[in-house]
């Protein structure tokens, strides 16, 4: 069982977390951490309306459900998962032409939205993007300008729309296996946590946050430790645990997915469960999450719940304490017809019973 603040005392593990708290924003401290204590193949669940028209990429694989009216914010759009395409933008002078206006040209907004619709026809259009003068500074710039937009609340759709269409070549960046690390090295996904720290339900912000989530998730989906140790230094794990918490179903489901993304990589389970505030903070929002679940019924959320609780029971101490605060519908059959068809799940949950009952 967890002391209170007991770090682990393994050298090999201490050598390898990063020394210092998920330095939880002071507005979320409510969700049980605090400042001193600190960081696909999911499928796009139904809880925003239909969007306006665009074109942005989440690249979050699946896919939104047959017959729901919602979908991804204007330009995100989802991976079809069919086989990689080997058309090159190198070939094609309008990506050049559209690359030259996002720059240089007057035309930057309009540079955004064509490039965003290529991003599914070209493979290597990730490398044109990092590897042209200006064009990541162009980026950058598009984020940056909506910051005082942020607080107080005024962001407006057209806005949200134009910023979603720069984040969506960010992911198309952060998804290429060649321009991937260069990505993390310029440490740009700092730049999107602004937009993940953000309160407001307005429609607007729901879609920059969305998409921003998905160049995240772009980014851990390849299950890489370069990912997950720079992650790890950062505070994505309290900013995607507030967004579990209470933002949209949608938000929920790709927040949940980068959450368990870090908890299957060591180097994340161990840090997570290094101290018990950390271990606190993660089943204490898994636990709302259920309760959440037992009054609205989210298959695929509950999927990535129990999940998470899964891999969290391979840790000696978090396996204890999950024999005190494993939530009870997880063990009373609650969710037995939400699962009647989702074999996988299942197997994962009675596994999970399994691990929390043995001494």
């Amino acid at each position: 069982m967890y002391p209170q603040r007991q770090v682990y005392n393994d050298p090999q593990v201490q050598s390898q977390l990063p020394q210092r708290g998920f330095g939880y924003p002071s507005n979320v401290v409510n969700s049980g951490l605090t400042s001193d204590t600190a960081p696909i193949q999911t499928t796009m669940a139904a809880s925003l309306s239909a969007g306006p028209p665009g074109g942005i990429a989440t690249n979050i694989p699946g896919g939104v459900p047959a017959g729901t009216s919602s979908g991804p914010p204007p330009g995100a759009s989802v991976s079809s998962g069919g086989a990689p395409n080997t058309n090159k933008a190198l070939n094609d002078e309008k990506v050049y032409a559209w690359i030259l206006e996002l720059a240089y040209g007057p035309n930057k907004e309009q540079a955004l939205l064509e490039l965003g619709k290529k991003r599914e026809l070209y493979d290597d259009l990730a490398l044109v993007l990092w590897h042209s003068f200006g064009v990541m500074t162009s980026l950058l710039e598009e984020i940056v300008a909506v910051y005082p937009l942020l607080s107080p609340p005024q962001l407006t759709t057209p806005i949200s729309n134009r910023v979603c269409n720069a984040l969506a070549l960010l992911q198309c960046v952060a998804s290429h296996p060649d321009t991937r690390n260069a990505f993390l090295n310029a440490h740009i996904p700092l730049f999107l946590y602004p937009f993940l720290n953000t309160s407001s339900k307005q429609r607007p912000f729901e879609y920059l946050k969305l998409t921003s989530l998905g160049v995240i998730g772009a980014l851990v989906k390849n299950d890489s430790p370069e990912v997950v140790s720079f992650l790890l230094t950062t505070e994505i794990i309290p900013l995607c645990l507030k967004i579990m918490e209470s933002s949209s179903e949608l938000s929920k489901t790709v927040a949940i997915f980068i959450v368990q993304k870090i908890l299957f990589d060591d180097s994340g389970l161990a840090y997570v469960c290094q101290t018990f505030e950390r271990f606190s903070a993660v089943s204490n929002v898994l636990k709302s999450m259920v309760e959440q679940l037992v009054l609205q019924p989210a298959p695929r959320l509950l999927k990535h719940v129990v999940r998470c609780y899964l891999r969290l029971s391979d840790n000696v101490d978090a396996k204890k304490a999950l024999k005190e605060c494993l939530p009870e519908p997880l063990k009373d059959g609650t969710f037995s017809s939400v699962l009647v068809n989702d074999a996988a799940t299942k197997r994962c949950l009675s596994q999970l019973l399994v691990n929390v009952s043995q001494e």
